[in-house]
Protein backbone atom coordinates (compact mmCIF):
# COMPACT_ATOMS: atom_id res chain seq x y z
CA UNK A 1 0.00 0.00 0.00
CA UNK A 2 1.64 3.64 -0.82
CA UNK A 3 0.50 7.30 -1.85
CA UNK A 4 2.21 7.76 -5.53
CA UNK A 5 2.10 10.02 -8.31
CA UNK A 6 0.15 8.86 -11.35
CA UNK A 7 3.27 8.93 -13.23
CA UNK A 8 5.13 7.25 -10.76
CA UNK A 9 1.45 4.62 -10.73
CA UNK A 10 1.96 3.83 -14.66
CA UNK A 11 6.09 3.72 -14.56
CA UNK A 12 6.93 -0.33 -14.83
CA UNK A 13 3.43 -1.92 -15.30
CA UNK A 14 0.87 -3.42 -17.78
CA UNK A 15 -2.50 -2.67 -16.81
CA UNK A 16 -5.11 -4.73 -17.47
CA UNK A 17 -9.06 -4.60 -17.05
CA UNK A 18 -10.69 -8.17 -16.60
CA UNK A 19 -13.19 -9.52 -18.68
CA UNK A 20 -15.33 -9.86 -15.51
CA UNK A 21 -15.08 -6.25 -15.18
CA UNK A 22 -18.25 -4.32 -15.68
CA UNK A 23 -18.86 -2.19 -18.71
CA UNK A 24 -17.51 1.54 -19.04
CA UNK A 25 -20.44 3.72 -17.05
CA UNK A 26 -18.94 7.58 -17.24
CA UNK A 27 -21.28 10.00 -18.68
CA UNK A 28 -19.92 13.77 -19.97
CA UNK A 29 -20.47 15.02 -16.55
CA UNK A 30 -18.23 12.21 -14.65
CA UNK A 31 -15.82 13.43 -17.09
CA UNK A 32 -16.30 17.08 -16.59
CA UNK A 33 -15.89 16.20 -12.91
CA UNK A 34 -12.32 15.07 -13.25
CA UNK A 35 -11.42 17.54 -15.41
CA UNK A 36 -12.31 19.83 -12.58
CA UNK A 37 -10.14 18.18 -10.53
CA UNK A 38 -7.15 18.67 -12.47
CA UNK A 39 -8.24 22.33 -13.20
CA UNK A 40 -8.37 22.77 -9.28
CA UNK A 41 -5.31 20.74 -8.66
CA UNK A 42 -3.58 23.08 -11.58
CA UNK A 43 -4.73 26.11 -9.61
CA UNK A 44 -3.61 24.94 -6.43
CA UNK A 45 0.15 24.19 -7.84
CA UNK A 46 0.11 21.18 -5.81
CA UNK A 47 -1.10 17.11 -6.57
CA UNK A 48 -4.61 16.56 -6.00
CA UNK A 49 -5.84 12.62 -4.36
CA UNK A 50 -7.37 10.69 -7.71
CA UNK A 51 -8.58 7.71 -5.00
CA UNK A 52 -7.97 4.23 -4.79
CA UNK A 53 -6.49 1.98 -7.18
CA UNK A 54 -7.34 -2.17 -6.15
CA UNK A 55 -4.82 -4.28 -8.06
CA UNK A 56 -3.65 -7.80 -8.27
CA UNK A 57 -0.45 -9.12 -9.92
CA UNK A 58 0.54 -13.03 -9.42
CA UNK A 59 4.41 -12.66 -10.25
CA UNK A 60 6.75 -9.71 -10.94
CA UNK A 61 6.62 -9.82 -14.55
CA UNK A 62 3.06 -10.57 -15.22
CA UNK A 63 0.54 -8.16 -16.01
CA UNK A 64 -1.74 -5.62 -13.19
CA UNK A 65 -4.82 -6.38 -13.10
CA UNK A 66 -7.15 -3.40 -12.26
CA UNK A 67 -9.55 -5.17 -9.46
CA UNK A 68 -11.07 -1.62 -8.36
CA UNK A 69 -10.66 1.89 -10.42
CA UNK A 70 -10.75 0.70 -13.94
CA UNK A 71 -13.69 3.69 -14.47
CA UNK A 72 -11.39 6.24 -13.94
CA UNK A 73 -8.29 4.34 -15.32
CA UNK A 74 -9.89 4.22 -18.52
CA UNK A 75 -11.16 7.95 -18.55
CA UNK A 76 -7.79 8.90 -17.75
CA UNK A 77 -6.11 6.64 -20.61
CA UNK A 78 -8.23 8.31 -23.39
CA UNK A 79 -7.57 12.18 -21.61
CA UNK A 80 -3.89 11.26 -21.69
CA UNK A 81 -4.06 9.83 -25.39
CA UNK A 82 -5.93 13.27 -26.29
CA UNK A 83 -3.74 15.49 -24.57
CA UNK A 84 -0.75 13.18 -26.23
CA UNK A 85 -1.76 13.93 -29.92
CA UNK A 86 -2.46 17.39 -28.87
CA UNK A 87 1.81 18.26 -27.95
CA UNK A 88 3.38 19.44 -30.97
CA UNK A 89 7.39 19.01 -29.46
CA UNK A 90 8.34 15.21 -30.68
CA UNK A 91 10.13 14.51 -27.80
CA UNK A 92 7.53 15.90 -25.40
CA UNK A 93 5.15 13.32 -27.42
CA UNK A 94 7.26 10.42 -27.20
CA UNK A 95 8.03 10.66 -24.01
CA UNK A 96 4.41 10.84 -22.24
CA UNK A 97 2.97 7.92 -25.26
CA UNK A 98 5.63 5.96 -24.30
CA UNK A 99 5.14 6.46 -20.20
CA UNK A 100 1.17 6.21 -20.75
CA UNK A 101 -0.06 4.95 -23.89
CA UNK A 102 2.74 2.34 -25.54
CA UNK A 103 5.89 1.40 -24.23
CA UNK A 104 8.33 0.84 -27.11
CA UNK A 105 9.36 -2.34 -25.88
CA UNK A 106 6.02 -4.10 -23.63
CA UNK A 107 3.46 -2.19 -25.56
CA UNK A 108 -0.35 -0.93 -24.66
CA UNK A 109 0.57 0.30 -21.23
CA UNK A 110 -3.83 0.10 -20.51
CA UNK A 111 -5.53 -2.86 -21.98
CA UNK A 112 -9.19 -3.81 -21.55
CA UNK A 113 -9.48 -7.63 -22.09
CA UNK A 114 -12.58 -8.90 -22.92
CA UNK A 115 -15.31 -7.72 -25.92
CA UNK A 116 -13.82 -4.11 -25.71
CA UNK A 117 -10.94 -5.05 -26.22
CA UNK A 118 -10.47 -4.37 -30.07
CA UNK A 119 -12.99 -1.55 -29.68
CA UNK A 120 -11.21 -0.07 -26.83
CA UNK A 121 -7.72 -0.36 -28.94
CA UNK A 122 -9.36 0.92 -32.71
CA UNK A 123 -10.61 3.87 -30.14
CA UNK A 124 -7.34 5.31 -29.11
CA UNK A 125 -5.97 4.60 -32.79
CA UNK A 126 -8.40 7.29 -34.05
CA UNK A 127 -10.36 4.22 -36.09
CA UNK A 128 -13.99 5.32 -34.99
CA UNK A 129 -15.48 1.52 -34.59
CA UNK A 130 -19.39 1.00 -34.55
CA UNK A 131 -20.44 0.48 -30.76
CA UNK A 132 -22.65 -2.67 -30.56
CA UNK A 133 -23.30 -1.99 -26.67
CA UNK A 134 -24.29 0.50 -24.34
CA UNK A 135 -20.78 0.15 -22.66
CA UNK A 136 -18.79 0.15 -26.08
CA UNK A 137 -21.38 3.63 -27.03
CA UNK A 138 -20.58 5.32 -23.52
CA UNK A 139 -17.04 4.95 -24.40
CA UNK A 140 -17.17 6.26 -27.86
CA UNK A 141 -19.20 9.45 -26.28
CA UNK A 142 -16.54 9.58 -23.54
CA UNK A 143 -13.75 9.77 -26.44
CA UNK A 144 -15.42 12.34 -28.34
CA UNK A 145 -16.35 14.42 -25.19
CA UNK A 146 -13.07 14.60 -24.30
CA UNK A 147 -11.23 15.19 -27.75
CA UNK A 148 -13.49 18.02 -27.82
CA UNK A 149 -12.73 19.64 -24.77
CA UNK A 150 -9.24 19.13 -25.57
CA UNK A 151 -9.23 20.36 -28.63
CA UNK A 152 -10.98 23.91 -27.10
CA UNK A 153 -7.83 23.87 -25.08
CA UNK A 154 -5.05 23.69 -27.23
CA UNK A 155 -7.66 26.01 -29.59
CA UNK A 156 -7.72 28.48 -27.34
CA UNK A 157 -4.88 28.38 -24.68
CA UNK A 158 -2.32 26.92 -26.62
CA UNK A 159 0.38 24.67 -26.71
CA UNK A 160 1.77 25.70 -23.37
CA UNK A 161 -1.47 25.00 -21.80
CA UNK A 162 -1.55 21.17 -22.99
CA UNK A 163 1.59 20.72 -21.58
CA UNK A 164 0.47 22.19 -18.27
CA UNK A 165 -2.18 19.98 -17.93
CA UNK A 166 -0.02 16.48 -18.77
CA UNK A 167 2.24 17.88 -15.68
CA UNK A 168 -0.75 18.33 -13.66
CA UNK A 169 -2.10 14.79 -14.51
CA UNK A 170 1.39 13.50 -13.86
CA UNK A 171 1.36 14.76 -10.50
CA UNK A 172 -2.16 13.80 -9.52
CA UNK A 173 -1.75 11.63 -6.55
CA UNK A 174 -3.38 7.67 -5.91
CA UNK A 175 -3.64 5.23 -3.32
CA UNK A 176 -2.85 1.86 -5.08
CA UNK A 177 -3.30 -1.56 -2.77
CA UNK A 178 -1.68 -4.46 -4.51
CA UNK A 179 -2.58 -8.12 -4.23
CA UNK A 180 -1.05 -11.42 -5.48
CA UNK A 181 -4.16 -13.18 -5.15
CA UNK A 182 -7.14 -11.91 -7.21
CA UNK A 183 -9.56 -13.91 -5.00
CA UNK A 184 -8.59 -11.50 -2.01
CA UNK A 185 -7.89 -8.62 -3.96
CA UNK A 186 -11.36 -9.24 -5.58
CA UNK A 187 -12.93 -9.18 -1.82
CA UNK A 188 -11.33 -6.00 -0.89
CA UNK A 189 -13.25 -4.10 -3.99
CA UNK A 190 -16.34 -5.16 -2.32
CA UNK A 191 -16.12 -2.43 0.05
CA UNK A 192 -14.26 0.14 -2.31
CA UNK A 193 -16.31 2.32 -4.43
CA UNK A 194 -15.57 4.05 -8.07
CA UNK A 195 -15.92 7.29 -7.60
CA UNK A 196 -19.32 8.74 -9.28
CA UNK A 197 -21.04 5.53 -10.14
CA UNK A 198 -22.37 3.50 -7.37
CA UNK A 199 -21.79 -0.05 -7.81
CA UNK A 200 -25.06 -2.16 -8.33
CA UNK A 201 -25.26 -5.34 -6.51
CA UNK A 202 -24.73 -7.47 -9.75
CA UNK A 203 -21.11 -6.20 -10.25
CA UNK A 204 -20.70 -7.25 -6.26
CA UNK A 205 -22.66 -10.42 -6.82
CA UNK A 206 -20.10 -11.05 -9.92
CA UNK A 207 -16.84 -10.43 -7.89
CA UNK A 208 -18.28 -12.54 -4.53
CA UNK A 209 -18.70 -15.50 -6.96
CA UNK A 210 -15.42 -14.83 -8.70
CA UNK A 211 -14.03 -14.22 -4.83
CA UNK A 212 -14.97 -18.10 -3.92
CA UNK A 213 -14.00 -19.52 -7.25
CA UNK A 214 -10.50 -17.66 -6.62
CA UNK A 215 -10.41 -18.58 -2.64
CA UNK A 216 -11.53 -22.04 -2.79
CA UNK A 217 -11.58 -23.48 -6.33
CA UNK A 218 -8.48 -22.40 -7.41
CA UNK A 219 -9.92 -20.29 -10.31
CA UNK A 220 -11.47 -22.85 -11.77
CA UNK A 221 -14.64 -21.25 -12.26
CA UNK A 222 -12.93 -17.45 -12.92
CA UNK A 223 -13.47 -17.32 -16.72
CA UNK A 224 -16.80 -19.07 -16.63
CA UNK A 225 -17.55 -16.53 -14.27
CA UNK A 226 -16.67 -13.62 -15.96
CA UNK A 227 -17.91 -14.65 -19.33
CA UNK A 228 -21.67 -15.36 -18.39
CA UNK A 229 -21.95 -11.86 -16.52
CA UNK A 230 -20.26 -10.63 -19.35
CA UNK A 231 -23.35 -11.74 -21.40
CA UNK A 232 -25.65 -10.73 -19.03
CA UNK A 233 -25.22 -7.28 -18.99
CA UNK A 234 -24.65 -7.41 -22.40
CA UNK A 235 -28.49 -8.86 -23.16
CA UNK A 236 -29.30 -5.96 -20.59
CA UNK A 237 -28.04 -3.36 -22.94
CA UNK A 238 -29.62 -5.05 -25.85
CA UNK A 239 -33.00 -5.23 -23.33
CA UNK A 240 -32.69 -1.57 -22.52
CA UNK A 241 -32.81 -0.43 -25.99
CA UNK A 242 -35.15 -2.43 -27.38
CA UNK A 243 -37.73 -1.41 -24.84
CA UNK A 244 -37.08 1.97 -25.65
CA UNK A 245 -37.94 2.00 -29.17
CA UNK A 246 -40.56 4.22 -30.77
CA UNK A 247 -43.90 1.80 -30.81
CA UNK A 248 -42.56 -0.78 -28.85
CA UNK A 249 -42.13 0.85 -25.38
CA UNK A 250 -42.23 -1.39 -22.15
CA UNK A 251 -42.59 1.07 -19.63
CA UNK A 252 -41.82 -0.98 -16.73
CA UNK A 253 -38.37 -2.08 -18.38
CA UNK A 254 -37.99 1.59 -20.13
CA UNK A 255 -37.97 3.10 -17.12
CA UNK A 256 -34.39 4.45 -16.09
CA UNK A 257 -34.37 3.49 -12.64
CA UNK A 258 -35.23 -0.73 -14.26
CA UNK A 259 -31.52 -2.09 -13.90
CA UNK A 260 -29.64 -5.31 -13.92
CA UNK A 261 -30.44 -5.62 -9.70
CA UNK A 262 -34.31 -5.81 -11.01
CA UNK A 263 -33.13 -9.00 -13.06
CA UNK A 264 -31.27 -10.05 -10.65
CA UNK A 265 -33.94 -9.97 -7.92
CA UNK A 266 -36.81 -11.76 -10.39
CA UNK A 267 -34.19 -14.79 -10.60
CA UNK A 268 -34.28 -15.10 -7.28
CA UNK A 269 -37.51 -15.96 -7.60
CA UNK A 270 -37.27 -18.37 -9.62
CA UNK A 271 -34.02 -20.21 -9.37
CA UNK A 272 -34.37 -23.62 -7.71
CA UNK A 273 -32.38 -23.64 -4.74
CA UNK A 274 -33.70 -27.07 -3.80
CA UNK A 275 -31.10 -29.00 -5.87
CA UNK A 276 -28.62 -27.51 -3.76
CA UNK A 277 -30.18 -27.68 -0.74
CA UNK A 278 -30.44 -23.91 -0.12
CA UNK A 279 -34.22 -21.82 0.11
CA UNK A 280 -34.50 -19.23 -3.12
CA UNK A 281 -37.27 -17.02 -3.23
CA UNK A 282 -38.37 -17.43 0.32
CA UNK A 283 -38.87 -13.51 0.97
CA UNK A 284 -41.38 -12.26 -1.38
CA UNK A 285 -40.41 -8.59 -0.40
CA UNK A 286 -37.09 -9.49 -1.51
CA UNK A 287 -34.71 -6.30 -2.98
CA UNK A 288 -31.30 -7.14 -4.51
CA UNK A 289 -29.75 -6.50 -1.12
CA UNK A 290 -31.96 -9.21 -0.04
CA UNK A 291 -30.36 -11.82 -2.36
CA UNK A 292 -26.96 -10.83 -1.96
CA UNK A 293 -27.08 -10.50 2.06
CA UNK A 294 -29.60 -13.14 3.09
CA UNK A 295 -29.60 -15.73 -0.42
CA UNK A 296 -25.88 -15.62 -1.60
CA UNK A 297 -23.44 -15.01 1.05
CA UNK A 298 -25.45 -17.61 3.11
CA UNK A 299 -25.38 -20.22 0.87
CA UNK A 300 -21.90 -19.33 -0.39
CA UNK A 301 -20.36 -19.39 3.40
CA UNK A 302 -22.27 -22.86 4.59
CA UNK A 303 -21.00 -24.59 1.01
CA UNK A 304 -17.28 -23.30 1.02
CA UNK A 305 -16.04 -26.24 2.88
CA UNK A 306 -16.98 -28.94 0.26
CA UNK A 307 -15.50 -27.69 -3.04
CA UNK A 308 -17.72 -30.16 -4.92
CA UNK A 309 -20.89 -28.97 -3.90
CA UNK A 310 -19.77 -25.30 -3.89
CA UNK A 311 -18.74 -25.54 -7.56
CA UNK A 312 -22.13 -27.24 -8.91
CA UNK A 313 -23.53 -24.45 -6.76
CA UNK A 314 -21.46 -21.65 -8.44
CA UNK A 315 -22.10 -23.32 -12.18
CA UNK A 316 -25.64 -23.50 -12.09
CA UNK A 317 -26.69 -20.14 -10.44
CA UNK A 318 -24.30 -18.52 -13.06
CA UNK A 319 -25.29 -20.11 -16.19
CA UNK A 320 -29.25 -19.81 -14.89
CA UNK A 321 -28.79 -16.12 -14.02
CA UNK A 322 -27.23 -16.08 -17.62
CA UNK A 323 -30.58 -17.84 -19.30
CA UNK A 324 -32.40 -15.84 -17.57
CA UNK A 325 -31.14 -12.80 -18.63
CA UNK A 326 -31.19 -13.94 -22.13
CA UNK A 327 -34.90 -14.99 -21.53
CA UNK A 328 -36.37 -11.69 -20.86
CA UNK A 329 -33.97 -10.56 -23.60
CA UNK A 330 -36.25 -13.10 -25.39
CA UNK A 331 -39.55 -11.89 -24.72
CA UNK A 332 -38.79 -8.83 -25.54
CA UNK A 333 -37.52 -9.79 -28.93
CA UNK A 334 -40.63 -12.23 -29.70
CA UNK A 335 -42.42 -8.66 -28.94
CA UNK A 336 -42.03 -8.17 -32.44
CA UNK A 337 -43.63 -11.23 -34.16
CA UNK A 338 -45.93 -12.32 -30.93
CA UNK A 339 -49.33 -10.49 -30.79
CA UNK A 340 -50.09 -11.97 -27.61
CA UNK A 341 -46.67 -10.79 -26.20
CA UNK A 342 -46.82 -7.44 -27.48
CA UNK A 343 -50.41 -6.87 -25.85
CA UNK A 344 -48.92 -8.11 -22.51
CA UNK A 345 -45.65 -6.25 -22.60
CA UNK A 346 -46.39 -3.17 -24.19
CA UNK A 347 -49.90 -2.33 -23.74
CA UNK A 348 -51.16 -4.26 -20.64
CA UNK A 349 -47.55 -3.39 -19.01
CA UNK A 350 -47.07 -6.71 -17.21
CA UNK A 351 -47.52 -6.82 -13.46
CA UNK A 352 -43.55 -6.88 -12.21
CA UNK A 353 -44.73 -9.45 -9.65
CA UNK A 354 -45.27 -11.49 -12.60
CA UNK A 355 -42.14 -11.71 -14.53
CA UNK A 356 -40.54 -14.47 -12.93
CA UNK A 357 -42.46 -16.73 -14.19
CA UNK A 358 -43.42 -15.75 -17.04
CA UNK A 359 -39.67 -15.49 -17.90
CA UNK A 360 -39.32 -18.89 -16.27
CA UNK A 361 -41.90 -20.53 -18.64
CA UNK A 362 -40.12 -18.73 -21.80
CA UNK A 363 -36.45 -20.07 -21.08
CA UNK A 364 -38.43 -23.45 -19.84
CA UNK A 365 -39.91 -23.45 -23.51
CA UNK A 366 -43.50 -23.52 -21.85
CA UNK A 367 -45.01 -20.18 -22.40
CA UNK A 368 -46.86 -21.47 -25.86
CA UNK A 369 -47.96 -24.72 -24.01
CA UNK A 370 -51.80 -24.80 -24.04
CA UNK A 371 -54.01 -26.11 -21.55
CA UNK A 372 -56.80 -28.39 -23.05
CA UNK A 373 -58.42 -29.12 -19.29
CA UNK A 374 -58.80 -25.05 -18.74
CA UNK A 375 -60.52 -23.36 -22.05
CA UNK A 376 -57.34 -24.53 -23.90
CA UNK A 377 -55.46 -21.44 -22.36
CA UNK A 378 -51.81 -21.18 -23.14
CA UNK A 379 -49.67 -20.30 -20.33
CA UNK A 380 -49.32 -16.54 -21.85
CA UNK A 381 -52.42 -16.37 -21.94
CA UNK A 382 -52.95 -17.30 -18.46
CA UNK A 383 -50.46 -14.73 -17.28
CA UNK A 384 -52.18 -12.22 -19.33
CA UNK A 385 -55.42 -12.99 -17.69
CA UNK A 386 -54.09 -13.07 -13.67
CA UNK A 387 -52.39 -9.57 -14.49
CA UNK A 388 -55.66 -8.05 -16.19
CA UNK A 389 -58.17 -9.53 -14.00
CA UNK A 390 -56.20 -9.23 -10.38
CA UNK A 391 -53.00 -7.06 -11.08
CA UNK A 392 -55.02 -4.72 -13.38
CA UNK A 393 -58.65 -4.66 -12.32
CA UNK A 394 -58.57 -5.43 -8.56
CA UNK A 395 -55.45 -3.20 -8.46
CA UNK A 396 -53.90 -5.77 -6.12
CA UNK A 397 -50.50 -7.32 -5.99
CA UNK A 398 -50.25 -10.70 -4.12
CA UNK A 399 -46.71 -11.15 -3.99
CA UNK A 400 -46.61 -13.81 -1.21
CA UNK A 401 -48.95 -16.16 -3.76
CA UNK A 402 -46.98 -15.14 -7.16
CA UNK A 403 -43.42 -16.25 -4.98
CA UNK A 404 -45.25 -19.41 -3.62
CA UNK A 405 -45.63 -20.13 -7.11
CA UNK A 406 -42.40 -20.23 -8.30
CA UNK A 407 -41.25 -21.68 -5.16
CA UNK A 408 -43.10 -24.93 -6.16
CA UNK A 409 -42.66 -24.17 -10.17
CA UNK A 410 -39.92 -27.36 -10.65
CA UNK A 411 -42.36 -29.59 -8.85
CA UNK A 412 -45.55 -28.68 -11.47
CA UNK A 413 -47.04 -30.07 -14.61
CA UNK A 414 -48.34 -27.09 -17.04
CA UNK A 415 -51.83 -28.15 -15.81
CA UNK A 416 -50.96 -27.62 -12.44
CA UNK A 417 -49.45 -24.43 -13.01
CA UNK A 418 -52.73 -23.13 -14.93
CA UNK A 419 -55.03 -24.21 -11.61
CA UNK A 420 -53.13 -22.32 -9.82
CA UNK A 421 -53.48 -19.46 -11.86
CA UNK A 422 -57.26 -19.97 -12.63
CA UNK A 423 -57.51 -20.22 -8.86
CA UNK A 424 -55.44 -17.17 -8.02
CA UNK A 425 -58.09 -15.52 -10.82
CA UNK A 426 -61.40 -17.07 -9.02
CA UNK A 427 -60.12 -15.76 -5.46
CA UNK A 428 -59.30 -12.69 -6.02
CA UNK A 429 -61.12 -11.60 -9.29
CA UNK A 430 -64.18 -14.43 -10.10
CA UNK A 431 -66.11 -13.28 -13.07
CA UNK A 432 -69.32 -11.89 -11.47
CA UNK A 433 -66.90 -9.42 -9.79
CA UNK A 434 -64.93 -9.09 -12.91
CA UNK A 435 -68.13 -7.81 -14.70
CA UNK A 436 -69.38 -6.19 -12.13
CA UNK A 437 -66.53 -3.93 -12.04
CA UNK A 438 -65.88 -3.00 -15.53
CA UNK A 439 -69.98 -2.41 -15.92
CA UNK A 440 -70.27 -0.06 -12.45
CA UNK A 441 -67.05 1.67 -11.49
CA UNK A 442 -64.27 4.08 -12.63
CA UNK A 443 -61.89 3.09 -15.34
CA UNK A 444 -60.78 5.26 -16.95
CA UNK A 445 -57.44 5.64 -14.34
CA UNK A 446 -57.36 2.02 -13.90
CA UNK A 447 -54.15 0.41 -16.07
CA UNK A 448 -56.32 -2.04 -17.40
CA UNK A 449 -58.04 -0.14 -19.53
CA UNK A 450 -55.90 0.37 -22.70
CA UNK A 451 -56.10 -3.72 -23.38
CA UNK A 452 -59.86 -4.20 -22.38
CA UNK A 453 -60.65 -1.26 -25.28
CA UNK A 454 -57.83 -1.99 -28.09
CA UNK A 455 -59.37 -5.79 -27.71
CA UNK A 456 -62.93 -4.32 -28.19
CA UNK A 457 -61.68 -2.80 -31.06
CA UNK A 458 -60.49 -5.61 -32.23
CA UNK A 459 -63.89 -7.18 -32.07
CA UNK A 460 -65.61 -4.07 -33.39
CA UNK A 461 -63.45 -4.51 -36.56
CA UNK A 462 -64.10 -8.78 -36.74
CA UNK A 463 -67.65 -7.75 -36.82
CA UNK A 464 -67.66 -5.37 -40.09
CA UNK A 465 -65.25 -7.73 -41.68
CA UNK A 466 -62.19 -6.61 -41.37
CA UNK A 467 -59.29 -8.29 -39.28
CA UNK A 468 -58.36 -7.72 -36.04
CA UNK A 469 -55.51 -5.20 -34.98
CA UNK A 470 -51.77 -6.57 -35.73
CA UNK A 471 -48.85 -5.95 -34.58
CA UNK A 472 -48.46 -3.12 -37.09
CA UNK A 473 -51.44 -1.75 -36.72
CA UNK A 474 -50.77 -1.66 -32.95
CA UNK A 475 -47.56 -0.11 -33.28
CA UNK A 476 -48.85 2.23 -35.65
CA UNK A 477 -51.41 3.81 -32.51
CA UNK A 478 -48.87 3.24 -29.90
CA UNK A 479 -46.68 5.58 -32.11
CA UNK A 480 -49.03 8.11 -32.60
CA UNK A 481 -50.16 8.09 -29.17
CA UNK A 482 -53.30 6.57 -27.94
CA UNK A 483 -55.16 8.43 -25.84
CA UNK A 484 -58.62 7.41 -23.78
CA UNK A 485 -61.35 9.96 -25.08
CA UNK A 486 -64.51 10.66 -23.12
CA UNK A 487 -67.52 10.90 -25.54
CA UNK A 488 -69.26 12.93 -23.45
CA UNK A 489 -66.86 15.41 -22.12
CA UNK A 490 -65.29 15.54 -18.29
CA UNK A 491 -65.66 19.54 -18.11
CA UNK A 492 -69.47 20.22 -20.00
CA UNK A 493 -70.57 23.63 -21.37
CA UNK A 494 -74.12 22.31 -22.08
CA UNK A 495 -77.18 21.55 -19.78
CA UNK A 496 -76.87 17.99 -18.52
CA UNK A 497 -80.59 17.42 -18.04
CA UNK A 498 -80.44 16.95 -22.15
CA UNK A 499 -78.30 13.77 -21.79
CA UNK A 500 -80.40 12.31 -18.51
CA UNK A 501 -78.66 13.48 -15.68
CA UNK A 502 -80.88 15.32 -12.77
CA UNK A 503 -77.72 17.10 -11.37
CA UNK A 504 -73.87 18.28 -12.39
CA UNK A 505 -73.04 16.07 -10.08
CA UNK A 506 -74.83 13.00 -11.47
CA UNK A 507 -73.25 13.59 -14.50
CA UNK A 508 -69.47 13.61 -12.79
CA UNK A 509 -70.23 10.52 -11.50
CA UNK A 510 -71.06 8.97 -15.16
CA UNK A 511 -68.28 10.30 -17.19
CA UNK A 512 -65.45 7.93 -15.98
CA UNK A 513 -67.59 4.68 -16.73
CA UNK A 514 -66.23 2.39 -19.37
CA UNK A 515 -69.52 3.34 -21.86
CA UNK A 516 -68.17 6.84 -21.54
CA UNK A 517 -64.40 5.98 -23.07
CA UNK A 518 -63.09 4.76 -26.06
CA UNK A 519 -59.58 4.63 -28.08
CA UNK A 520 -58.56 7.62 -29.72
CA UNK A 521 -55.77 9.49 -31.96
CA UNK A 522 -54.25 12.30 -29.98
CA UNK A 523 -54.16 14.89 -32.44
CA UNK A 524 -58.29 14.04 -32.47
CA UNK A 525 -58.60 14.13 -28.92
CA UNK A 526 -56.81 17.29 -28.61
CA UNK A 527 -59.54 19.04 -31.54
CA UNK A 528 -62.20 17.71 -29.58
CA UNK A 529 -61.84 19.36 -26.27
CA UNK A 530 -64.74 19.77 -24.94
CA UNK A 531 -67.48 19.78 -27.64
CA UNK A 532 -70.78 18.11 -27.32
CA UNK A 533 -71.11 14.83 -28.30
CA UNK A 534 -73.27 15.83 -30.99
CA UNK A 535 -70.55 17.54 -32.64
CA UNK A 536 -68.03 15.49 -31.75
CA UNK A 537 -69.67 12.65 -34.38
CA UNK A 538 -71.29 14.89 -36.97
CA UNK A 539 -68.25 17.00 -37.80
CA UNK A 540 -65.96 15.47 -40.38
CA UNK A 541 -62.33 16.02 -39.07
CA UNK A 542 -63.47 14.52 -35.62
CA UNK A 543 -64.70 11.42 -35.00
CA UNK A 544 -65.72 10.94 -38.67
CA UNK A 545 -62.01 10.93 -39.49
CA UNK A 546 -60.65 8.41 -36.94
CA UNK A 547 -59.04 4.97 -37.77
CA UNK A 548 -60.88 3.57 -34.67
CA UNK A 549 -64.25 1.53 -35.39
CA UNK A 550 -65.79 1.84 -32.33
CA UNK A 551 -65.71 5.58 -32.70
CA UNK A 552 -66.84 5.64 -35.98
CA UNK A 553 -69.14 2.90 -35.35
CA UNK A 554 -70.57 4.88 -32.63
CA UNK A 555 -71.13 8.07 -34.68
CA UNK A 556 -72.60 6.30 -37.56
CA UNK A 557 -75.03 4.61 -34.79
CA UNK A 558 -75.79 8.14 -33.60
CA UNK A 559 -75.61 10.12 -36.86
CA UNK A 560 -79.32 11.46 -36.54
CA UNK A 561 -79.95 10.62 -32.77
CA UNK A 562 -80.48 14.10 -30.44
CA UNK A 563 -78.90 13.50 -27.78
CA UNK A 564 -75.97 11.79 -29.62
CA UNK A 565 -75.01 10.06 -26.21
CA UNK A 566 -76.79 10.17 -23.11
CA UNK A 567 -76.46 8.73 -19.45
CA UNK A 568 -78.72 5.40 -20.79
CA UNK A 569 -76.80 4.78 -23.31
CA UNK A 570 -73.06 4.99 -21.05
CA UNK A 571 -74.48 2.56 -18.96
CA UNK A 572 -75.82 0.14 -21.82
CA UNK A 573 -72.19 0.44 -23.24
CA UNK A 574 -70.61 -0.30 -20.42
CA UNK A 575 -72.32 -3.85 -19.96
CA UNK A 576 -71.83 -4.53 -23.65
CA UNK A 577 -67.99 -4.22 -22.95
CA UNK A 578 -68.02 -5.82 -19.71
CA UNK A 579 -69.44 -8.59 -20.75
CA UNK A 580 -67.55 -8.71 -23.66
CA UNK A 581 -64.34 -8.76 -21.37
CA UNK A 582 -65.88 -12.12 -19.58
CA UNK A 583 -66.22 -13.49 -22.85
CA UNK A 584 -62.39 -12.39 -23.87
CA UNK A 585 -61.21 -13.34 -20.28
CA UNK A 586 -62.95 -16.38 -18.58
CA UNK A 587 -62.38 -18.28 -15.89
CA UNK A 588 -65.01 -21.33 -17.05
CA UNK A 589 -66.94 -22.53 -19.67
CA UNK A 590 -70.17 -20.81 -17.99
CA UNK A 591 -68.22 -17.79 -18.66
CA UNK A 592 -68.56 -18.46 -22.52
CA UNK A 593 -72.42 -19.02 -22.47
CA UNK A 594 -74.94 -16.34 -23.59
Amino acid sequence: MATQTIEQFFTGKTLEIPAYQRDYAWTTSNIDDLFEDIEEAMELGGGHYLGTFILSQTGKMAPVRVVDGQQRLTTLTMLLDALVDAVDELPIKEHYRSTYITHPVYGPKFTVLGSNKSFFSALLNDEMPEPDSDGQQRLLVAYQWIRQRIRAIKVHQGQEAIKSWLLSISHLEVLEFTEANEGKAIRMFQSVNDRGVPLAKMDIVKSLLIYYSNRFLDGELDSMIADKFGEAFRSFSKLKKLAAEPGYQIRLINRDPFREDDVLRYHYFAFNGEQHDVESGADYNATSETVLESFLKPALKAMRGDKERLARFISDYVSDLEVFFKGLLGLAEGGRTNRGLYLLLVVQDLSATLYPLIIRLFTSKMLEVQVPSYLNYSMLELIELADLRVFKLQGTNPQADMAALMRAFSHLTTEEIAERLINFCQRFMPSAKFESRLAGEEMFRNPGLARVLLESESAARVAVGLPQLDIGDLVEISTAGLTIEHILPQEPSFGVRLYGFRTEDAYLEHIHLLGNLAPLEKRINSACNNCSAENKMRDQKLYRSSQFRLIQGGAAKNASANPAFSKDAILARSIEIAKFSVKKWPLTEADLAE
